[in-house]
C-alpha cells in the first residue's frame, strides 16, 4: 500500500475523552446517543471510548476557509473490526500531523498549473503531488519524489520524541507569485521570497519546517544533528526553517561537520 495514504498503514489511539461520532451525510453534526439508547439525556452523543485503538479506511477533508480545513477519519476497531464511524482526526494521537491523504496526479500540461514544477526559471514538467497535514492542521503538498525521504525523516525524529512537521512545501507558480509580490511590495507578514519559477519550493525539494525561534527549538536542534545524514540541509541564510532535500549537498555538509550549505552564513 502506498505511503501517499499513510493513514491506511497505521493503527491509531483515540486520546480525546470526548471523541464524538459525526454523521456521515453531514460531518458538522454529532450523532446523538439517543439513537442507540432512548433513555440517554438530550445533549449526550455517541463517542469512541478513550484509548481505543482504531484503523482508518477513509478520510474526508472539509474546507473551513481559504487555507483552513477539518479532517475527518472513518474509524474501525483495530481488534474486532467493528465500525465506529466518523470522528475528527484531532481526537487521535498525533492529531494526523504528517499523515498523507492521497496523491494528486498531473492534469493539463499547463506551465503555471497546480502540478507544474520549476527550477532556476525553467519549467521542469508536471509532477505528482501528495496531500499532507502540516503543523497547523492545514493541507500542504509534497512532491512524490521527495515524500519517502520526508516521511523517513519524520519517523526518525519521532523515535527521539521530536515532532518534525512542515508549514509549507511544494508551491504552485501562482502561490510563489503571491509571496514574491508581497515581499517586493513590503506587505505585512511577507518574508523574502524568490521570483516565480526560481523558488526551490516549486521544484519539490524545499520544506519550510516548523521550528519557531530556530536555535534552541527542540525540532531545530534535532535537525542540526540528524537531518544532513538523511539528505536534508539548510540552504538559505537567516531562514532556519528552510531545508532542502539535496543528498549531494547534505553529503558535503556531513563531511564538513555542519548542517548548512556553504552559502549559508546565518
Amino acid at each position: 500500500m502506498s505511503r501517499s495514504e499513510s493513514y491506511k498503514l497505521k493503527t491509531f489511539t483515540v486520546v480525546d475523552p470526548d471523541a464524538r461520532l459525526r454523521r456521515s451525510e453531514s460531518l458538522t453534526q454529532f450523532v446523538p446517543l439517543s439513537e442507540i439508547d432512548p433513555s440517554a439525556p438530550s445533549g449526550a452523543y455517541q463517542k469512541i471510548p478513550q484509548n481505543t485503538e482504531v484503523n482508518i479506511d477513509e478520510v474526508r477533508i472539509l474546507p473551513t476557509g481559504a487555507t483552513n480545513s477539518m479532517i475527518f477519519a472513518h474509524c474501525l476497531d483495530a481488534v474486532s473490526g467493528t465500525v465506529y464511524g466518523w470522528t475528527s482526526s484531532r481526537n487521535l494521537k498525533g492529531r494526523f500531523i504528517n499523515e498523507t491523504l492521497g496523491a494528486v496526479p498531473p492534469g493539463k500540461k499547463d506551465k503555471k498549473g497546480p502540478n507544474a514544477a520549476w527550477s532556476n526559471g525553467k519549467f521542469l514538467g508536471q509532477i505528482t503531488l501528495v496531500k499532507i497535514v502540516d503543523a497547523k492542521y492545514e493541507i500542504e503538498y509534497v512532491a512524490e519524489k521527495t515524500l519517502e525521504a520526508w516521511l523517513d525523516l519524520v519517523a526518525a525524529a519521532a523515535l527521539n520524541g521530536i515532532e518534525v512537521a512542515i508549514n509549507d512545501a511544494f508551491r504552485t507558480y501562482a502561490d510563489q507569485k503571491i509571496l514574491h509580490d508581497g515581499y517586493v511590495n513590503k506587505l505585512p507578514g511577507y518574508n523574502q521570497a524568490a521570483e516565480p519559477g526560481k523558488s526551490k519550493h516549486q521544484s519539490g525539494v524545499a520544506f519550510d519546517i516548523n521550528v519557531p525561534g530556530g536555535a534552541g527549538n527542540p525540532a531545530y536542534e534535532w535537525l542540526i544533528q540528524n537531518a544532513p545524514q538523511r539528505g536534508f540541509v539548510r540552504t538559505v541564510s537567516n531562514e532556519p526553517w528552510h531545508w532542502e532535500y539535496d543528498p549531494a549537498k547534505a553529503q558535503v555538509a556531513v563531511a564538513s561537520n555542519t548542517f548548512k550549505a556553504p552559502n549559508v552564513t546565518a
